[in-house]
């Protein structure tokens, strides 16, 4: 009965452009390399450092996120700023989310060093942080590295793309949407935003082709995921495996 087909969490435009993405990240960086990554996970063993949110714990989480994505830490100048409120999302954050600016920044300074900028406001929250880091370094890897053409329209949610490549989706899909308590003098409530330029769908879909590509049918990574997007992973790589229809299936 086509109640229990398997369904795509993502639309076939969607679906196209995360293939065709995959599919040009793993001709410019090697196949091997997807499979010899590591999936990074948000435990100690992974960020033994100790953190506390201060600017010299910070530099030690942007050392080890270079390290996972075989960035040389010495090409990366870091500074630092803050929101004027505090906030922590994206000026193109994911659909539905109420983003007014970025919360890390990236440009090739002069003297030949990836200039890098993070929001200090975001460190009370070491995942997204993560994420932020290992995204404006996949501007380092595409940009800095000139593998992509600044004037890419698509270079935003390429760089989030990368992150799942290089083994931090479970930091960017978990990042991807925030609900969050806000308070001030007179009011309190809730609000909505994100962190990067991929849906939740769209990183349960890419989530779906880094485990397929790797032949991990069913990783015990996806217990780190938040609900919604552990949802749509689950939904993609079922589809997937049980479809084939995907152009990445020439790489098994």
């Amino acid at each position: 009965m086509s109640w229990f087909t398997p369904k795509s969490p993502v639309d076939s435009e969607t679906k196209e452009w995360i293939e065709n993405a995959f599919d040009w990240l793993i001709e410019e960086l090697g196949v091997d390399t997807l499979r010899s990554v590591e999936m990074i996970l948000p435990t100690d063993d992974f960020f033994p450092d100790v953190y506390d949110g201060s600017r010299a714990t910070i530099d030690s989480m942007v050392d080890r996120v270079c390290e996972y994505m075989d960035v040389d830490p010495e090409l990366v100048d870091l500074r630092y700023f803050e929101n004027d409120d505090g906030s922590r999302f994206h000026s193109l954050a994911s659909e539905g989310s109420e983003g007014r600016h970025a919360i890390g920044t990236y440009h090739m300074g002069r003297d030949g060093k990836y200039k890098i900028s993070l929001d200090t406001s975001q460190a009370r929250d070491p995942q997204t942080l993560v994420a932020t880091i290992a995204h404006e370094l996949g501007h380092v890897i595409l940009l800095g590295e000139e593998r992509l053409d600044p004037e890419y329209a698509d270079h935003e949610p390429m760089t989030d793309l990368l992150t799942v490549f290089y083994g931090f989706g479970i930091f960017s899909a978990n990042s991807s949407f925030v609900f969050e308590q806000w308070t001030n003098a007179q009011f309190q409530g809730w609000r909505a935003g994100g962190s990067g330029y991929l849906s939740e769908e769209m990183y349960g879909y890419s989530l779906a082709m880094f485990a397929y590509l790797r032949q991990e049918t069913n990783p015990a990574w996806e217990q780190y995921l938040k609900t919604n997007v552990k949802s749509y992973f689950r939904s993609a790589l079922k589809f997937i495996n049980s479809t084939d229809q995907t152009r990445l299936a020439k790489y098994l």
